[in-house]
């Protein structure tokens, strides 16, 4: 009976982020070419979504893990971590317009302090439920939930950003987009995989693994920092050869790859 509680609590959040992330495009304000913009986006949009998902249930397949617990993650970070994240943002944003309207500090890096705060915590609720609903308990495992979660939303969250766009226009909508399918590769399912397993490395130290107390803190502040440093004034600046987005894009990508290193050695371990 707790358990069918559980899943119904978890639908009830998956439905209520559905009718959220959606209402805009039911309610009929849009003008026909806004719905063209909106679709044409989207296209471009599932030109990194579809791959990487295909990705995501081929290491499933390829790990052992059923496909079912990794759909629930990745809706969930969709459609459950997303509107809470939402909501956790606007109510910050207020709350600092109120306090400080006119700081230069909060107006540079409000987003940036507000994003991994409010988000990092709310991508792994989708995960707690998941592990609760399925028992799933290895480490593998549990590492590529964390990184189906955060997929989940990241796609989420680009497609509210080509909703968000819309009244720039044709090109600053499509260009908005083009720039986030080029971020891509390192993004929220960067962030939530390198906190998780953070977590995970925490949970081994406390039962006798002090030698992973250093590497389980890396990973768990890197997930916070490069969030961070992803949404600071640092990501915006413009050079003539592209430095900051490529140098940002290579240390997440070593990062998954020192994770995944990592894993495989805490694997062999107990074998």
């Amino acid at each position: 009976m707790k358990r069918k509680t559980i899943l119904f609590f978890y639908l009830l959040l998956l439905t209520i982020g559905l009718a959220y992330e959606t209402q805009s495009l039911t309610e009929g304000w849009m003008s026909g070419s806004q719905y063209g913009i909106v679709g044409l986006s989207t296209l471009i949009l599932l030109v990194y979504a579809l791959p990487a998902v295909w990705a995501l249930f081929h290491f499933a397949k390829k790990w052992k893990l059923s496909w079912v617990p990794v759909l629930f993650s990745l809706l969930g970070g969709g459609f459950v971590a997303g509107w809470l994240s939402s909501f956790a943002n606007t109510y910050f944003h207020d709350m600092v317009q109120a306090v400080a309207p006119n700081s230069t500090f909060w107006n540079q890096y409000e987003s940036a302090i507000a994003a991994p705060l409010f988000e990092e915590p709310f991508k792994l609720l989708p995960i707690f439920f998941v592990l609760y609903l399925f028992s799933v308990r290895r480490i593998k495992s549990i590492f590529l939930l964390a990184i189906a979660s955060g997929l989940g939303f990241q796609i989420v969250e680009d497609f509210a950003y080509i909703r968000q766009d819309l009244p720039g226009g044709f090109s600053y909508t499509v260009s908005g987009i083009l720039g986030r399918v080029a971020n891509a590769p390192m993004s929220h399912w960067v962030y939530t995989g390198l906190v998780m397993l953070g977590l995970l490395l925490l949970a081994q130290v406390r039962k006798g693994r002090k030698d992973l107390l250093v590497p389980a803190w890396g990973y768990f502040i890197a997930g916070f920092a490069l969030h961070f440093v992803g949404n600071s004034p640092f990501s915006q600046i413009v050079t003539e050869l592209p430095i900051a987005i490529p140098l940002l894009n290579a240390v997440g990508l070593f990062l998954i790859y020192q994770a995944y290193q990592t894993i495989e050695k805490l694997e062999q371990d107990k074998s």
